[in-house]
């Protein structure tokens, strides 16, 4: 990377940062390590509150007096003798994709918002929890499950893969459901279903700003995988925003896990380009890096944040690539950059101390958070339109995401159910150091279902 690209990235980031009100405080698959390293989930009691933990994270006590004020409750614990409020959860996991992490985040959240921040307007936070594998008819079940029981009012859903259609239908004006991250055209064209955060449909076009205003790039190369649904969706989305944006580029495909990625590279032109995109999912991201290597690419590579995980860092050399991740969320494996990544990282190392904190935790942990600022303003049995009510008048701030949120901004497009198109973009320097997060705001920019 350019001395001249360092300071554009910096020039960028103030702009951002000065512009967005960034708020730090919120006052209005191995183990995991200090430097960001992730893995498997666990769980256990919290040892103290004091200011900072042995990992030099803040305390519970800064969590607590910056959520409970966020969340509307009050400090302290739930009341055991009070009945719980019980939320639906459905999770993805067991079969491929997998997101175990995903229900690990979501019971850590709960443990925290009924030990620090007082519960449901002092009742108990309960999930029920509900799985999905990889079939159409595990949905379904689970919406069954949800209908049939009345302990349940409202539903909230971590990303789906599959069968999120017969869930909207099942439960429709019976239950409420929340979104949390969308997966396909079906889930950002729900009818009173929001999703906080933006999925593909804000990542491209991120991508494609960061690239066009950041890297002042001209010629990019985009390397995905084709026989990945999402991966190929995800690069139809970032070149219609490299149209959008007038940039030049050229797009190959490979295949998931392909170790012949370096003949895609080349024929995408990342041996002359001034920025090389790779769309893919985690098995694809170790053969990348090696062919980029093998290849000696030059340009900047920006990745999906799955590129991220553990896995990759262990089959890299102990190391992650040195690459540009984006991701929806703030960056979590730097909380030393980041206020509110420290914040989720002190509960998740609480509460889960051996979990994993990236991937699609985060955004599980946030929809406890959501759900919990929800149910304390209107009550533990709210009705679907009510729900769905409040996310219309929901403008933020998204913990560990952008100052302002607006759900339905796109409806005119077709997509009535995002909230945001925002998405942040950190440069990894190795050895655990992270540059911090530029936050960008795709608009609309290349929006396509």
């Amino acid at each position: 990377m350019t001395d001249d690209t360092r300071g554009r990235r910096r020039t960028w980031h103030a702009v951002v940062a000065a512009g967005a009100g960034v708020l730090l405080g919120l006052t209005g698959c191995s183990s995991q390590e200090t430097d960001g390293r992730t893995g498997a989930g666990g769980s256990a009691a919290p040892s103290s509150t004091a200011s900072a933990n042995a990992a030099g994270l803040p305390g519970l006590d800064v969590a607590q007096s910056t959520l409970s004020p966020y969340v509307g409750g009050t400090p302290g614990s739930a009341d055991t003798g009070k009945p719980p409020v019980y939320v639906g959860f459905v999770t993805q996991q067991g079969g491929i994709p997998s997101f175990p992490e995903a229900q690990v985040a979501a019971e850590a959240a709960v443990k925290f918002v009924n030990d620090k921040l007082g519960g449901v307007q002092g009742r108990p936070l309960a999930l029920v929890p509900c799985v999905v594998v990889s079939a159409q008819e595990e949905a379904l079940n689970c919406a069954q499950k949800m209908a049939g029981d009345e302990r349940v009012r409202v539903v909230q859903l971590s990303l789906l893969t599959v069968g999120t259609a017969s869930i909207y239908d099942t439960l429709r004006d019976r239950k409420a459901v929340v979104g949390q991250t969308p997966a396909s055209p079906t889930d950002v064209a729900a009818q009173g279903v929001y999703q906080p955060w933006p999925g593909s449909y804000g990542i491209q076009g991120g991508i494609a700003k960061y690239v066009a205003d950041v890297l002042k790039a001209k010629r990019v190369a985009v390397v995905y995988d084709g026989d990945d649904p999402g991966s190929a969706f995800g690069a139809k989305s970032v070149a219609a925003a490299f149209d959008h944006l007038g940039v030049s580029f050229k797009q190959v495909a490979t295949q998931t896990g392909s170790a012949d990625v370096a003949s895609a590279l080349v024929s995408a032109g990342a041996l002359d380009a001034d920025a090389v995109v790779r769309i893919a999912n985690t098995p694809s991201c170790v053969p990348t890096a090696r062919a980029v290597q093998q290849l000696g690419v030059r340009a900047p590579v920006i990745a999906l944040d799955f590129c991220t995980d553990d896995s990759v860092r262990q089959a890299n050399g102990g190391d992650l690539p040195k690459w540009t991740y984006v991701g929806q969320s703030r960056n979590v494996l730097s909380p030393q950059t980041d206020q509110q990544a420290a914040i989720y990282r002190s509960v998740m190392d609480a509460y889960a101390p051996r979990a994993k904190v990236g991937g699609l935790a985060p955004y599980a942990w946030d929809s406890i958070i959501l759900n919990t600022k929800m149910l304390n303003q209107l009550g533990a049995t709210p009705t679907p339109a009510a729900v769905s009510e409040w996310w219309k008048g929901f403008r933020g701030p998204l913990f560990l995401g952008p100052d302002r949120v607006t759900c339905g901004f796109l409806a005119d497009k077709g997509l009535p159910s995002l909230c945001s198109t925002t998405v942040f973009l950190t440069a990894y320097l190795g050895d655990g150091r992270w540059e911090r997060s530029i936050e960008v705001n795709a608009e609309s920019i290349g929006i396509t279902q």
